[in-house]
């Protein structure tokens, strides 16, 4: 029997809907890359180079490519996983909000347990900006969220950034939600232009950046890195489109189990410190090499644990505690869009 013209068209937005999540996964695969390089320093508390004569050319890399560049994607995804999550409840005919809500509060033990490796540690800002910031402002229309949420960020990057631009990021991603379809279908032609505008920001403001020998806690260095995050993000999606999309595709596991590898970043980051001990004195070079290891032990872990399973193990007890049943997690002979942000 021939399936339906609608029921056929059905199974072809699935599928497209499952190939642009693959985009969303890549992108958080690669801001896991960046702040797995970028905690390596904190949990490890490597010194920084106080004197300019001290600052090479590990540290420049370090401050105009790499802080506070991942950050804010990882920050900006999480609101549009929020987003996805009241779509979702609404599909399932459950109240939206509350189901947000549970799931913000339980993120809230993660980030405490996690503070004890990374005292910087953001997932608790997120549970509890979610709770207080992004729940009562979601009843208000995408238009109006997306608003609030840039200027939000524009007034944090003014303020020199840090946790600051969390509120801002998070209604962004949120009001995304309802138009990634339609973001992630524009034409290259428009993707490369977007790339050229924030690419060549990114750029200048860089480059001023190192110049003048400002590094972080300044408005110039919190805008150079906001548009350093958005050319990261365009980027990956320009490569997604090309032929090397099969082997870009590699990264995107490991943004699928973006909870566990997030967290356990930080654990193999303090085990292999016991070997290195970074604590000593400025190394970026080491320093870049332990992220570029952990990434890679995360990156072979994620691809055999989702060979088995459709979420990642932190993915899975959240999950569970969100909706209050036990979630069905191996993997289907035919996937559907399974990823974290299709919450």
């Amino acid at each position: 029997m021939r399936a339906s013209p609608q029921a056929a068209e059905a199974v072809a937005d699935e599928h497209m809907r499952t190939a642009r999540i693959v985009e969303i996964d890549a992108i958080r695969g690669v801001s896991l890359f960046g702040i797995t390089i970028v905690n390596t320093i904190g949990v490890t508390n490597m010194p920084v180079p106080t004197g300019e004569h001290q600052r090479g050319a590990g540290y420049w890399i370090y401050e105009t490519l790499l802080h506070q560049r991942f950050f804010p994607i990882f920050a900006l995804l999480f609101g549009l996983s929020f987003g996805m999550i009241l779509r979702n409840a609404k599909k399932r005919k459950q109240h939206p909000r509350v189901m947000l809500f549970s799931r913000l509060l339980l993120l809230l033990p993660f980030g405490l347990a996690h503070q004890v490796l990374q005292p910087n540690e953001i997932l608790r800002m997120y549970s509890v900006i979610g709770i207080f910031v992004v729940l009562p402002l979601s009843f208000l229309p995408a238009g109006g969220v997306l608003a609030l949420g840039i200027a939000g960020t524009a007034a944090a990057v003014a303020l020199q950034g840090g946790a600051l631009l969390i509120p801002g990021l998070l209604l962004v991603g949120l009001a995304m939600e309802s138009k990634i379809d339609w973001l992630l279908r524009l034409p290259t032609k428009y993707i490369f232009l977007g790339f050229g505008i924030f690419g060549t920001t990114a750029g200048a403001l860089d480059a001023w950046q190192l110049a003048s020998g400002v590094s972080e806690d300044s408005a110039l260095a919190a805008g150079a890195g906001v548009a350093t995050a958005v050319s990261y993000m365009i980027a990956v999606v320009l490569v997604m489109r090309t032929r090397i999309r099969p082997v870009a595709s590699k990264i995107a596991p490991v943004g699928r189990m973006g909870l566990t590898n997030y967290l356990g970043a930080s654990v193999l980051i303090v085990a292999i410190n016991r070997f290195v001990q970074l604590e000593t004195a400025p190394a970026y070079g080491k320093a870049f090499a332990v992220g570029c290891c952990v990434f890679l032990i995360e990156a072979v872990f994620s691809w055999i644990w989702l060979r088995h399973a459709q979420y990642g193990p932190l993915e899975w007890i959240w999950r569970t505690l969100t909706w209050e049943k036990l979630i069905p997690d191996r993997r289907l002979s035919v996937e559907g869009p399974t990823s974290e942000n299709a919450s």
